[in-house]
Parts: C-alpha cells; sequence; structure tokens
C-alpha cells in the first residue's frame, strides 16, 4: 500500500465513528479473560505488592491482569495456565527467528556451560559479531556495543556533539528514542513535548529541538534559524514507533540532504527496525546512508544487554580517549558486549542470512497484510485497514495516531487516548482467542505459517462480530 493510500484512510478513519465494543460484549470479553488466566491474574496479585504497577515491561497489557508467560516455541507463547498464542508481540521486536531458536539458543548454553557469561575481559564473539555487522551495513566501519537502545541513543548524540563541536538536536516529534531525559519529549504522541516527562527538569531540554514528522518546511527553517548549533538529526527512518507515524517516502532523504546543507550528521535509530528491513538496514531500504546507525534489542535476538552504535571511523573514534588524545564522547558499562549478548548476536545475524528470515517474514507479513484487508473489505462499514513495513504489520481501526494534537493538544488528547482505548480493547478480544498483538501493531517472524495465518485471522472475525453493524 502506497504511503498517500495509507495517509488518506487514515484521515477516513479519523472523520468516523470510534467503532467501540459495546459494553455487554466487552463484559463478556473480560469475563472470558479471567476465565481462561487464574494462575497469570493471582500472579499479577502477587506481583503488585512488590513492583509497581504489577508489571515490569511497558508493552504488556495489565488490564484487567498481566499474562505470565510459561514457554515459547517457535510463532507461539504459551501462559502459566496452558493456554496457547500466536505471537505477534515478539518481544517489542527483536525476534524474528522465532522463540527459542534451537541453534541460536544451543551456541548460547555452550557458552554459558563452557566458560561462563562474564568476565569484564574481552570475547572471541566480539570481535566476531562486529566484523558481522560492519560487513552488512555499508554506512558502518567501527562499532560500540552497550547495553540497551537508550544507551545507544545517549551515546550516538554525545558522539555526534564531539565530533561537530555542537550542542543541539533535532528530534523529531512521536519518534522514540528510549528514556533518557534530553529525548523524552514526544515519545508517544507528536506534540505532546514534555508531558511524559514529569521528574525531568526543563532545562534538560534546552538543546533538544523537536521537528514535526514529515514538516519539510518546519524542518529547513529550524536549521535556518539554528545555523551552525545542530549536531545531529535523530530519527526513526520508519517513521515514529516502527512505522506507525509514516515517514513520507522523500523524507529520509530530505533529512540527508539538510544535514549535508549544514554540517549535522543524520542517525538512524533501528532499535526495530534494524535487520527487519534489511541486513544492511534501514539504509539499504530506504536508500539513504546515516551518519550513525543505532541499534537495540533486534542485535541480539532478545538476549539482554543489547545495544550498539555504529558509524565510520572518523566518528567512531571519540568513543575512546586513546584514539583521539584523551578528547571523548564518555562511554561505560560493566554489562556491555558480554560473552552472552555479542555470542546471541553473531550468531543471531549469521542464522537471520542462512534461514533468510527477513525475506520469509516479510512474505508473512504481506500474506497477513492482505488477508486483513479482504476481510475488512467484507465489513463496508468500517474503514478498517492494514499495511506493512517488510515483517512489521499495522492495522488501523481507531487509529489514534491520526489525531494531530500540535495546534490543541489538551483538547484533542482526550479523543486519542479514547481511540488508543479501544484499540486495547481490540487487542483484548484477540488474546481471549489465541492472539497477541502488539496494541495495533503485529511483528512476524519466519515461524509464522498459514496456522498462524488461519488462527489470526479467526481471532479478527470474532472481533468484527462484537462489532455492531451500522
Amino acid at each position: 500500500m502506497e504511503y498517500q493510500e495509507i495517509i488518506d484512510r487514515k484521515k477516513t478513519i479519523v472523520n468516523s465513528p470510534i467503532h467501540s465494543i459495546p459494553e455487554a460484549a466487552f463484559q463478556k470479553v473480560i469475563q472470558d479473560f479471567y476465565q481462561r488466566g487464574p494462575k497469570s491474574q493471582a500472579h499479577y496479585e502477587r506481583m503488585k505488592a512488590v513492583v509497581p504497577g504489577g508489571l515490569q515491561h511497558n508493552l504488556g497489557i495489565s488490564k484487567p491482569f498481566a499474562l505470565a508467560y510459561q514457554s515459547a516455541k517457535g510463532d507461539k507463547i504459551y501462559d502459566i495456565d496452558g493456554n496457547e498464542y500466536t505471537d505477534y508481540l515478539m518481544d517489542g521486536g527483536p525476534i524474528i527467528l522465532g522463540h527459542h531458536f534451537e541453534p541460536l539458543d544451543a551456541e548460547v548454553v555452550k557458552l554459558i556451560s563452557e566458560r561462563g557469561p562474564a568476565v569484564g575481559l574481552t570475547h572471541e564473539n566480539e570481535l566476531r559479531f562486529a566484523e558481522e555487522i560492519v560487513k552488512n551495513i555499508p554506512s558502518v566501519e567501527m562499532v560500540r556495543f552497550v547495553a540497551s537502545g537508550t544507551e545507544a541513543d545517549t551515546l550516538a548524540i554525545r558522539l555526534a556533539r564531539v565530533y561537530t563541536g555542537r550542542q543541539k538536536i533535532v528530534k523529531i516529534s512521536g519518534n522514540y528514542h528510549g528514556w533518557s531525559d534530553q529525548l523524552t519529549l514526544s515519545i508517544n504522541f507528536p506534540g505532546t513535548g514534555a508531558m511524559d516527562a514529569a521528574g525531568i527538569p526543563p532545562e534538560c531540554y534546552q538543546n533538544t529541538i523537536e521537528v514535526m514528522q514529515n514538516d519539510f518546511d518546519g524542518l529547513a527553517r529550524t536549521f535556518e534559524q539554528h545555523k551552525g548549533e545542530i549536531a545531529a538529526v535523530l530519527v526513526e527512518p520508519t517513521g515514529g514507533h516502527a512505522g506507525t507515524f509514516l515517514a513520507h517516502p522523500d523524507w529520509n532523504k530530505a533529512l540527508r540532504e539538510v544535514c549535508d546543507q549544514y554540517g549535522a550528521l543524520l542517525i538512524f535509530d533501528e532499535v526495530i527496525s534494524g535487520f527487519r528491513l534489511s541486513l544492511a538496514c534501514g539504509e539499504e531500504y530506504y536508500g539513504v546512508r546515516p551518519d550513525l546507525t543505532v541499534l537495540g534489542k533486534i542485535v541480539s535476538h532478545g538476549y539482554p544487554s543489547a545495544g550498539a552504535v555504529g558509524g565510520p571511523k572518523e566518528i567512531m573514534q571519540y568513543c575512546h580517549p586513546s584514539q583521539v588524545g584523551g578528547k571523548e564522547a564518555f562511554t561505560a558499562g560493566t554489562m556491555s558486549a558480554n560473552a552472552i549478548m555479542v555470542t546471541a548476536g553473531y550468531f543471531s545475524l549469521k542464522f537471520i542470512r542462512e534461514y533468510q528470515a527477513i525475506e520469509k517474514s516479510a512474505a508473512y507479513a504481506n500474506r497477513l497484510t492482505n488477508a486483513l484487508n479482504e476481510l475488512f473489505a467484507t465489513r463496508k462499514d468500517l474503514p478498517f485497514f492494514a499495511y506493512n513495513l517488510q515483517s512489521i504489520v499495522h492495522v488501523e481501526t481507531a487509529c489514534y495516531n491520526g489525531i494531530s494534537l500540535v495546534e490543541n493538544p489538551a483538547a484533542r488528547l482526550p479523543e486519542a487516548m479514547q481511540r488508543y482505548t479501544v484499540v486495547q480493547t481490540y487487542a483484548l478480544a484477540l488474546m481471549t482467542r489465541g492472539v497477541l498483538p502488539l496494541g495495533d501493531r503485529f511483528y512476524c517472524c519466519m515461524q509464522h505459517d498459514e496456522d498462524s495465518l488461519r488462527k489470526t485471522l479467526a481471532a479478527w472475525e470474532y472481533v468484527l462480530t462484537l462489532i455492531p453493524a451500522d
């Protein structure tokens, strides 16, 4: 589906009534959810006594309670009550080979049993993994491993400041770059600014400039107003939240051009999209070469302490003071490049290539997208539709992301939140039928198959029965 059709169809949804599940039908959904998960419910109640909110992971559904998993294999997750789910959460995106992929897990288990997890020294797989990344991503000559995507984004903007001698960073509104102080602006909805930044002093943002997604004029105006002050633009090349706030086809090219014109760096945040769009990441998929690439959770296929920054030697050398006479973008982290992470990372990239995981996952996502659009077309009264970026599928139903909060966020935010809540009710209904999404996002892996598709369509058919015809 082309960009303009996606935007036009989002506008149609936003200009249409919200299609909520009626209260009586939704209470039946909740009742089904409780009946399926008494052990998960008990686990959740105990968790609430010792963990704020009863849940550590921001991506999990916690209303009416959070699921606790027992095991995972392929494209399936099994909760502690024995329920099976066709999984599209995929740990928030990094799982593309499939859960508990035995060739990968065998290498990690072998490492732990024979050598131990971490000792504070370098490991042969650190070299192999770095070489593998450099081999795959044309713009990357050197790699610095860290322990999370948040850390990687923090390092990337620090490198940009040291390299350029400038202080200001352009952040595209609605793009997510972790939870560091400087970047916690408009992280969920474009135009909300510091709404989610309680506990962060306002002065932390004095060098962060927001530009709206796809605002070509605003981008040019910002660089002209801050000529000689901007160190870098930090962006999700897909558009915010892995394409939820979709990038215009010319957006990344425009970012590259303005950065070149004004001497700033272009940083691609590929914490989610890296090694999903392509082994060469977004720079191959979009045909735009960044100066720095940020990698996160997908870099070690779900194994912990996953993060990296890569780029040319002339920039990356500033990660280490001995390379540049003491001028350093200071970086630290006891668990960075630990043996488990670099082993998982090296072999995951190896297996992604060998098993053609990117191609297989994208092919399934295409089938799922087409099948969902055919299903939604049977309900002429519902403007629902799906689109995908390779193996990342977006299902637009209430389209909370289509509400503009730029001009009057206080007035429009309640509607956006109402629409978001409706999306979550659909997700809960899908879960009662054994399908686990990330809200309106569905990450596909190479293990999804025709049976997965059949179960997913059956679950969506059920959701449609809950929505009254106009």
